[in-house]
C-alpha cells in the first residue's frame, strides 16, 4: 500500500491547525487587542480641566508613546463620577477600555445606590500618585493653627462656615472627619463645585476650606488665605513649614490620589503589560512634573497594593458616612 506522504501532512497540517485555532481563538483574540488599530480609551469620569482631567490626559500621552497605539481621554462626568464609571463597568472587557478614578471613587458607594458593584465590576491596574490637601481659612479670621481654629470655632459655635465643593464630595467626607475626630464646630456650606467655595471663602463668606495646594496658590499669594496646615501624610516641600495635621495633634489624613481600572475580565496579560507600562511612564520627567504641578508625587505601586488601597479607602469612607450622616438626598 503506497501513501502519499507530502499530500496526507498537508492535510494533517491543516486539520491540527483548526483544532488549535478552535481551542485558542478567543483567548488569542482578546490577547491581541492591545495591538489592534481601535483607540484606548481613557474615559475621566469629570469636567474637562481639574487635576482628574490633567492626570487623564498626559497618561494618554504617555501610554500613547509606549504602546504605539492611539489613547484618548473622553471626559463624561455626572453623580460624582457615577456616570463615567457606569460607563467602564459596562465596556467589553478587552483592554481598550479604562477608568481614571480618584479618592472620590471608594466615597460614592457609602453615600449611593450605583448601578455597578465598585470592587466587582472593576480590575486594578496602576496606582498613579498622590497629592495632600491643605486646610486654609480667610484672612480675616483670627486664627493661625489649626489648635486656635479648633478653639474659635468651640467658642463661636454656629458662627464658623465651611466651604464645600458640593455633598458628599471629596471636601464634605474630609471635613466631616475632622469634625468627627476634633469635635470643631463647622457648619458646612454646600457649593456646585470647588471654585465657587474658594470665591466665598476668598471674599469672606465662609471662613474654612480644604483642597489641593495648587488651587489655593493665587489665593495664597493675594493674602485672601491663610494655611494653617497639610492634611496629608507628610509635609510638602513647596511650603515645609507648614506642619501635618497630625502633627498638631489631629488624628486625620486625607489626600487625594489617581489610579486607573479596567473593567472586570479584562485578560489578565493585558492588565499587566498596562500596569507595567504606566509605572513606567510616572518614573518620565514629565509625569513628575505635571503631578508637581498638582501638589503631588507620582507613586507607582503593584496591583495588590493598590487593591488594598482601595479597599481601606472604601471601609474609611463608609465609616465616616455612617457616622457623620453624609447622603444624598
Amino acid at each position: 500500500m503506497s501513501i502519499n506522504i507530502p499530500g496526507n501532512r498537508r492535510q494533517f497540517n491543516r486539520t491540527l491547525g483548526a483544532l488549535l485555532a478552535a481551542g485558542t481563538a478567543l483567548p488569542l483574540k482578546q490577547a491581541l487587542a492591545q495591538e489592534s488599530a481601535k483607540p484606548i480609551r481613557i474615559i475621566v469620569p469629570f469636567a474637562p480641566g481639574g487635576s482628574n482631567d490633567i492626570v487623564g490626559r498626559t497618561m494618554a500621552q504617555q501610554l500613547s508613546m509606549r504602546l504605539k497605539r492611539s489613547v484618548v481621554v473622553e471626559n463624561v462626568p455626572g453623580a460624582g463620577g457615577a456616570i463615567g464609571s457606569a460607563m467602564v463597568a459596562r465596556a467589553e472587557p478587552d483592554g481598550n477600555t479604562l477608568l481614571l478614578i480618584s479618592s472620590t471613587f471608594t466615597m460614592n458607594a457609602s453615600v449611593m445606590k450605583l448601578s455597578y458593584d465598585p470592587v466587582k465590576s472593576f480590575t486594578p491596574v496602576a496606582m498613579l500618585g498622590m497629592g495632600p490637601s491643605v486646610i486654609v481659612v480667610a484672612a480675616s479670621l483670627p486664627v493661625n493653627s489649626i489648635k486656635e481654629l479648633i478653639d474659635y470655632s468651640k467658642k463661636n459655635p454656629g458662627k464658623v462656615y465651611f466651604g464645600s465643593a458640593g455633598v458628599a464630595s471629596f471636601q464634605h467626607f474630609a471635613i466631616e472627619l475632622f469634625k468627627l475626630r476634633t469635635g470643631a464646630d463647622l457648619t458646612v456650606v454646600q457649593y456646585k463645585g470647588g471654585g465657587p467655595a474658594l470665591i466665598d471663602l476668598a471674599a469672606g463668606h465662609v471662613q474654612v476650606s480644604l483642597g489641593s495646594l495648587i488651587q489655593m496658590q493665587s489665593y495664597l499669594r493675594s493674602g485672601k488665605i491663610k494655611l494653617l496646615s497639610v492634611a496629608g501624610s507628610r509635609r510638602v516641600d513647596l511650603i515645609p513649614d507648614v506642619p501635618t495635621l497630625k502633627e498638631t495633634g489631629v488624628d486625620v489624613e486625607v489626600s487625594n490620589w489617581w489610579g486607573l481600572l479596567a473593567p472586570a475580565g479584562t485578560p489578565i496579560s493585558l492588565v499587566d503589560r498596562l500596569h507595567r507600562e504606566a509605572n513606567a511612564a510616572l518614573a518620565e520627567p514629565d509625569m513628575k512634573k505635571r503631578f508637581a504641578g498638582e501638589g503631588a508625587d507620582p507613586m507607582p505601586m503593584s496591583r495588590p497594593e493598590f487593591e488594598k488601597l482601595m479597599a481601606e479607602e472604601t471601609a474609611k469612607w463608609a465609616k465616616v458616612a455612617r457616622e457623620t450622616g453624609i447622603k444624598i438626598e
